[in-house]
């Protein structure tokens, strides 16, 4: 018989195995695939973590600003900072020129309150969030790090 008519066993056998990937192949590319979702997401957590202390800075900065108009009119820093938002009971009408800040009480991007005290000094007020673990006093924390 002709040897050139006939197909070649090695040739068709070889063809056959290869159809697939074998199961060493697809845990492979399953590993690398989950490596690089790993790294990826930790990218991303990382980067909205800073995004959300940068937003907690631009609140606190634009409360400072607040309160110190708040002074201005008043006389005094606002006793809590819904005196921002309304008016408070104790403040003459004709001295309150808000609201100082508009829309409803503002919190932090972790969705907990601003903590807010006038300072010692009559020239200066702290306004901080707690931060991600939303305990104070840790290194987390995001405070306003400015005299009014």
């Amino acid at each position: 018989m002709n040897n050139s008519i006939r197909p070649n066993r090695h040739l068709t056998r070889g063809r056959r195995r290869r159809a697939g990937f074998t199961l060493l192949e697809l845990i492979l590319v399953m590993t690398i695939l989950v490596v690089l979702a790993g790294l990826a997401g930790t990218a991303i957590f990382s980067i909205q973590g800073n995004a959300y202390a940068k937003a907690a800075t631009v609140d606190i900065a634009s409360l400072s600003k607040a309160c110190k108009l708040y002074r201005l009119d008043v006389g005094v820093f606002p006793s809590t900072l819904d005196g921002l938002y309304t008016k408070p009971a104790e403040v003459d009408s004709a001295l309150w020129q808000g609201p100082y800040m508009e829309g409803t009480m503002k919190k932090d991007p972790w969705s907990r309150p601003y903590k807010y005290s006038p300072g010692a000094n009559p020239n200066e007020v702290s306004i901080v969030s707690a931060g991600p673990d939303g305990q104070m006093g840790t290194a987390d924390d995001v405070p306003n790090n400015s005299s009014q």
